[in-house]
Protein backbone atom coordinates (compact mmCIF):
# COMPACT_ATOMS: atom_id res chain seq x y z
CA UNK A 1 0.00 0.00 0.00
CA UNK A 2 1.37 3.55 -1.19
CA UNK A 3 -0.19 6.04 0.14
CA UNK A 4 0.65 10.30 -0.37
CA UNK A 5 0.67 11.01 3.16
CA UNK A 6 3.07 10.08 6.55
CA UNK A 7 1.63 8.82 9.38
CA UNK A 8 2.90 9.69 13.43
CA UNK A 9 2.10 7.02 15.37
CA UNK A 10 1.63 8.20 18.92
CA UNK A 11 -0.72 7.50 21.98
CA UNK A 12 -3.39 9.66 20.70
CA UNK A 13 -3.66 7.63 17.35
CA UNK A 14 -3.72 4.34 18.87
CA UNK A 15 -6.26 5.31 21.46
CA UNK A 16 -8.13 6.55 18.13
CA UNK A 17 -7.92 3.38 17.14
CA UNK A 18 -8.02 1.56 20.20
CA UNK A 19 -10.37 -1.60 18.75
CA UNK A 20 -7.97 -2.07 16.24
CA UNK A 21 -5.08 -0.58 17.73
CA UNK A 22 -2.41 -2.59 15.51
CA UNK A 23 -4.30 -0.62 12.29
CA UNK A 24 -2.80 2.02 13.23
CA UNK A 25 0.50 1.24 11.59
CA UNK A 26 0.65 1.48 8.11
CA UNK A 27 2.20 -1.93 8.11
CA UNK A 28 0.11 -3.85 9.10
CA UNK A 29 -2.90 -1.83 6.98
CA UNK A 30 -2.36 -4.65 3.80
CA UNK A 31 -3.88 -7.58 3.84
CA UNK A 32 -6.98 -6.29 5.62
CA UNK A 33 -10.10 -6.28 4.14
CA UNK A 34 -11.48 -3.13 2.72
CA UNK A 35 -14.86 -3.26 4.28
CA UNK A 36 -12.83 -4.15 7.92
CA UNK A 37 -10.18 -1.26 7.25
CA UNK A 38 -13.34 1.30 6.25
CA UNK A 39 -15.01 0.15 9.49
CA UNK A 40 -11.69 0.46 12.00
CA UNK A 41 -10.89 4.11 9.95
CA UNK A 42 -14.97 5.26 10.63
CA UNK A 43 -14.81 4.46 13.91
CA UNK A 44 -11.65 5.88 14.52
CA UNK A 45 -11.91 9.07 13.11
CA UNK A 46 -15.59 9.19 14.84
CA UNK A 47 -13.22 9.36 18.33
CA UNK A 48 -10.68 11.45 16.47
CA UNK A 49 -13.59 13.84 16.01
CA UNK A 50 -14.93 13.48 19.47
CA UNK A 51 -11.32 14.17 21.05
CA UNK A 52 -11.04 17.36 19.47
CA UNK A 53 -14.22 18.71 20.42
CA UNK A 54 -13.85 17.38 23.61
CA UNK A 55 -10.24 18.31 24.31
CA UNK A 56 -10.05 20.28 27.72
CA UNK A 57 -8.66 23.81 26.11
CA UNK A 58 -9.54 25.40 29.74
CA UNK A 59 -7.34 23.09 31.16
CA UNK A 60 -4.27 24.59 29.26
CA UNK A 61 -5.76 28.36 30.04
CA UNK A 62 -5.13 27.20 33.76
CA UNK A 63 -1.74 26.74 33.43
CA UNK A 64 -0.73 29.26 31.09
CA UNK A 65 1.13 32.32 32.23
CA UNK A 66 0.42 36.12 30.49
CA UNK A 67 -1.89 34.43 28.14
CA UNK A 68 0.53 32.13 26.34
CA UNK A 69 -0.22 28.50 26.05
CA UNK A 70 1.91 26.19 28.23
CA UNK A 71 4.08 23.89 26.24
CA UNK A 72 3.19 21.07 27.77
CA UNK A 73 -0.53 21.58 26.61
CA UNK A 74 0.52 22.88 23.23
CA UNK A 75 2.90 19.40 22.72
CA UNK A 76 -0.50 17.35 23.86
CA UNK A 77 -2.58 18.92 21.71
CA UNK A 78 -0.41 18.90 18.74
CA UNK A 79 -0.75 14.99 19.07
CA UNK A 80 -4.02 15.05 19.21
CA UNK A 81 -4.46 17.33 16.40
CA UNK A 82 -1.57 15.04 14.14
CA UNK A 83 -3.52 12.10 15.60
CA UNK A 84 -6.72 13.39 13.91
CA UNK A 85 -5.19 14.18 10.74
CA UNK A 86 -3.73 10.25 10.39
CA UNK A 87 -6.98 8.85 11.07
CA UNK A 88 -8.69 11.17 8.60
CA UNK A 89 -6.11 10.17 5.98
CA UNK A 90 -6.14 6.90 6.76
CA UNK A 91 -10.27 6.67 6.23
CA UNK A 92 -9.76 8.82 3.07
CA UNK A 93 -7.06 6.03 1.95
CA UNK A 94 -9.43 3.12 2.83
CA UNK A 95 -12.27 4.41 1.22
CA UNK A 96 -10.94 5.47 -1.94
CA UNK A 97 -9.70 1.97 -1.85
CA UNK A 98 -12.91 0.47 -1.09
CA UNK A 99 -14.46 -1.80 -3.46
CA UNK A 100 -18.22 -0.38 -1.97
CA UNK A 101 -19.70 2.38 -4.32
CA UNK A 102 -21.45 3.87 -1.17
CA UNK A 103 -18.43 4.37 0.67
CA UNK A 104 -16.36 5.77 -1.90
CA UNK A 105 -19.18 8.29 -2.93
CA UNK A 106 -18.97 9.46 1.06
CA UNK A 107 -15.44 9.48 0.98
CA UNK A 108 -15.46 11.79 -2.29
CA UNK A 109 -17.61 13.87 -0.63
CA UNK A 110 -15.24 14.13 2.86
CA UNK A 111 -13.08 15.63 0.35
CA UNK A 112 -15.91 18.91 -0.43
CA UNK A 113 -16.13 19.44 3.06
CA UNK A 114 -12.40 19.73 2.87
CA UNK A 115 -12.43 22.25 0.20
CA UNK A 116 -15.83 23.63 1.78
CA UNK A 117 -13.62 24.55 5.02
CA UNK A 118 -10.33 24.84 3.40
CA UNK A 119 -9.77 28.39 4.02
CA UNK A 120 -10.86 28.27 7.55
CA UNK A 121 -8.84 25.29 8.18
CA UNK A 122 -6.21 27.25 6.59
CA UNK A 123 -6.16 29.75 9.52
CA UNK A 124 -5.65 27.21 11.76
CA UNK A 125 -2.37 25.62 9.97
CA UNK A 126 -4.66 22.55 8.68
CA UNK A 127 -4.00 21.56 5.04
CA UNK A 128 -4.95 19.46 2.25
CA UNK A 129 -3.13 18.86 -0.66
CA UNK A 130 -4.21 17.62 -4.31
CA UNK A 131 -5.29 14.26 -3.18
CA UNK A 132 -7.35 15.51 -0.51
CA UNK A 133 -4.78 14.43 2.65
CA UNK A 134 -5.25 16.58 5.41
CA UNK A 135 -1.70 17.69 6.46
CA UNK A 136 -0.70 19.41 9.74
CA UNK A 137 1.76 22.28 9.98
CA UNK A 138 4.59 21.88 12.35
CA UNK A 139 4.35 24.88 13.87
CA UNK A 140 0.77 25.85 13.64
CA UNK A 141 0.26 25.22 17.86
CA UNK A 142 3.12 26.87 18.15
CA UNK A 143 1.58 30.05 16.47
CA UNK A 144 -1.60 29.58 17.23
CA UNK A 145 -3.48 30.09 20.85
CA UNK A 146 -5.26 26.87 21.69
CA UNK A 147 -7.86 29.22 22.52
CA UNK A 148 -8.30 29.90 19.00
CA UNK A 149 -8.33 25.99 18.37
CA UNK A 150 -11.78 25.89 20.36
CA UNK A 151 -13.14 28.87 19.25
CA UNK A 152 -12.13 27.51 15.45
CA UNK A 153 -12.38 24.26 15.12
CA UNK A 154 -13.88 22.34 18.49
CA UNK A 155 -17.07 23.18 17.55
CA UNK A 156 -16.84 23.59 13.73
CA UNK A 157 -19.17 22.97 11.01
CA UNK A 158 -16.02 21.19 9.58
CA UNK A 159 -16.00 18.90 12.49
CA UNK A 160 -19.50 18.08 12.54
CA UNK A 161 -19.92 18.14 8.64
CA UNK A 162 -17.27 15.28 9.00
CA UNK A 163 -18.68 13.28 11.83
CA UNK A 164 -22.28 12.81 9.85
CA UNK A 165 -19.65 11.58 6.91
CA UNK A 166 -18.17 9.12 9.25
CA UNK A 167 -21.94 8.15 10.42
CA UNK A 168 -22.74 7.33 7.35
CA UNK A 169 -19.53 4.67 6.39
CA UNK A 170 -19.63 3.35 9.35
CA UNK A 171 -23.86 2.50 8.77
CA UNK A 172 -22.62 1.32 5.32
CA UNK A 173 -20.05 -1.15 6.96
CA UNK A 174 -22.55 -2.16 9.90
CA UNK A 175 -25.02 -3.81 7.23
CA UNK A 176 -21.99 -5.81 5.21
CA UNK A 177 -19.91 -6.83 8.19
Amino acid sequence: MSSSFSVTNNWYLRNNYRKNVELSKMANRSDISDMKLAGADSAALKRGIRSLRDYKYEDTKKLSSKDTDNVLGKAQFYGNLKAFADTYNYTLDSGKKSSNADIKKITRNMKNIANKYSKELDELGVTFDSKGYMKISASAVDNIKLSTYEEKLAGSDFLKDLEKNTQKIYRRIDTYL
